[in-house]
């Protein structure tokens, strides 16, 4: 019995995965033939509403493609104002870029990315999706203050981080890049409202955010952690003091207590 439930598991996930692909991407026959077969390079993803997703050697763009388009992770329910400003810390290959700038014609973002081969691909996905006017790329890391950073690369691109002493995967090896804090970022932007700023740097969120001043923080109307995600946080509000991401984190655990109590008393 357990057999044939697992095997129909299997089946029934095969087919919502399938219906996925089949609602989202212009290619779709192409990914489900490549998306097992490690020999051969898949191609770039083609979305029926014409973005295009490049990617490389060391991304993972079904996974992307899943949590950015699928599930839409990043989704804030809410449209961005006129001119609006977005930050992409730990852009990677541009996917959450992608999504905000086709949900938006008039959003401006600034996507920060250290890695050098996400970063190339980044520019790529830039630049196929005739977003050089509206998207800044920045070959950097985002930090607690500006300097260099030690990064791993060579492995999975959403795994590559600074904050492990080991690679993160088989074959990475350490590279020195140039690291900003938050308040530099802001900087740049003429100290102007940031509509969204969106973190996912693997470990480095913490430092990101205590490194910042408060008028910083307090210049950010929105903003997407991915280091509390886990939790079911998909929004802090700002500024983001460690008080507000303890009672964020605090209310989420109370929330999941409540589920599991109604799940045991069903």
């Amino acid at each position: 019995m357990n057999r044939m439930r697992n095997w129909l598991s299997v089946r029934w996930t095969a087919i919502v995965t399938l219906g996925h692909f089949v609602h989202l991407l212009a290619n779709w026959p192409t990914i489900w033939i490549h998306r097992h077969n490690l020999r051969k390079a898949m191609p770039a993803l083609n979305f029926r509403n014409g973005l295009i997703l490049n990617h490389g050697e060391y991304d993972d763009p079904l996974l992307l493609l899943d949590e950015v388009f699928v599930k839409r992770l990043y989704d804030l329910k809410t449209n961005a104002p006129q001119d609006g400003i977005m930050v992409d810390v730990g852009a990677n290959i541009g996917s959450v870029t992608e999504f905000f700038a086709l949900e938006s014609t008039t959003l401006r973002i600034h996507a920060y990315e250290p890695n050098p081969a996400a970063f190339e691909m980044l520019r790529r996905n830039i630049k196929d999706n005739h977003l050089e006017q509206r998207v800044i790329a920045l070959p950097e890391a985002v930090g607690r203050e500006s300097g260099d950073l030690s990064l791993w690369v060579d492995v999975n691109t959403t795994l590559s981080t600074a904050y492990m002493q080991s690679s993160p995967d088989e074959g990475g090896r350490r590279i020195t890049v140039p690291m900003v804090g938050l308040d530099e970022v802001w900087r740049r932007l003429d100290e102007a409202p940031i509509w969204l700023l969106k973190i996912d740097t693997e470990g480095a969120e913490g430092d990101i955010l205590e490194g910042a001043a408060q008028t910083t923080l307090g210049a950010v109307q929105n903003a997407i952690i991915d280091a509390v995600s886990h939790l079911g946080i998909r929004h802090i509000d700002m500024p983001a003091s460690p008080q507000r991401v303890w009672q964020a984190m605090q209310s989420a655990s109370a929330s999941t207590a409540a589920g599991l109590n109604e799940s045991g008393d069903a």
